[in-house]
């Protein structure tokens, strides 16, 4: 029988903390439960302290089982499943922020190598679990929530001896990444990006590739159509409105943009996933 504890965190809107933590959970999952691929928009790390699995990323596949952690990566297809005869349990923390990347890599974890192993899960997993247990999420919760992470962080980062400093390709993608996640609203271009980094356009788009998998016009994209998702399912927002909120110039490139991703309208995505009493 599946079990799942989830608890939702929301941000102090007046505070500037370069780390959000989203939400705390546990899972006890299901055997022979099928694997879909799906896109999310913000970090989250698991940590298995029981059963196996699989994880893929980037057309590769990684078989874990207890004491591996695993990241999910925004705004990146991946496919994560239980084994059939010993499904694992595993709790795990969302987060993004303009700050997050780097704390991972500095975990040892990165968009190259996206696991990690660690002997002591228990250790990790007594950090999170209490947060998962809540009932409903305070002001006070929230800090203890990034405390906690920060904590979790210290320890992979004890663990990981010989800690690897991002390359300079990949502080360069890091600052990109941080700009499109705190500008696409704003309509950034590429050429913006690079002229803040100081590179030139053709040599900088083959760098974020080579460190992402993906190209800037593809992240910058994804991030605003998973943005104008959660507009859709969650708001009552007009679609001119959130083709402003999301970095588009008019409703119509805004339906047009949509469609070409999603296959559907965004008219068609908003009564798809509202329910029969909305």
């Amino acid at each position: 029988m599946s079990v799942k504890n989830i608890t939702y965190f929301t941000q102090n809107k007046s505070t500037n903390e370069t780390i959000h933590i989203l939400d705390f959970g546990y899972h006890k999952t299901t055997q022979g439960k099928p694997s879909t691929q799906t896109v999310v928009d913000h970090y989250s790390l698991h940590c298995i302290v029981d059963g196996k699995g699989t994880y893929r990323v980037h057309d590769q596949t990684y078989s874990l089982q207890q004491n591996d952690c695993f990241l999910l990566l925004p705004n990146t297809p991946i496919r994560y499943q239980s084994d059939e005869e010993n499904p694992w349990i595993y709790y795990w923390i969302g987060f993004d922020g303009i700050d997050a990347l780097h704390m991972m890599q500095l975990c040892n974890i990165s968009y190259q190598s996206p696991v990690l192993h660690y002997d002591n899960i228990e250790e990790l997993t007594s950090i999170i679990e209490p947060l998962t247990l809540l009932p409903t999420s305070t002001i006070a919760d929230n800090y203890m929530a990034l405390g906690q992470f920060y904590t979790l962080c210290s320890k992979l980062i004890q663990y990981n001896t010989s800690i690897k400093l991002p390359s300079r390709k990949e502080d360069y993608v890091n600052q990109a990444i941080a700009m499109i996640q705190n500008s696409y609203y704003k309509n950034i271009s590429v050429q913006d990006i690079c002229d803040s980094i100081g590179l030139e356009r053709t040599h900088f788009y083959r760098i974020f590739k080579e460190i992402t998998g993906i190209s800037m016009h593809q992240y910058i994209s994804s991030l605003k159509i998973k943005r104008a998702c959660y507009f859709l399912t969650n708001s009552a927002l007009s679609y001119s409105e959130i083709a402003y909120y999301c970095g588009y110039t008019s409703e119509q490139y805004f339906s047009i943009a949509f469609k070409k991703i999603l296959g559907v309208s965004p008219s068609s995505y908003r009564r798809s996933t509202k329910s029969p009493q909305d």
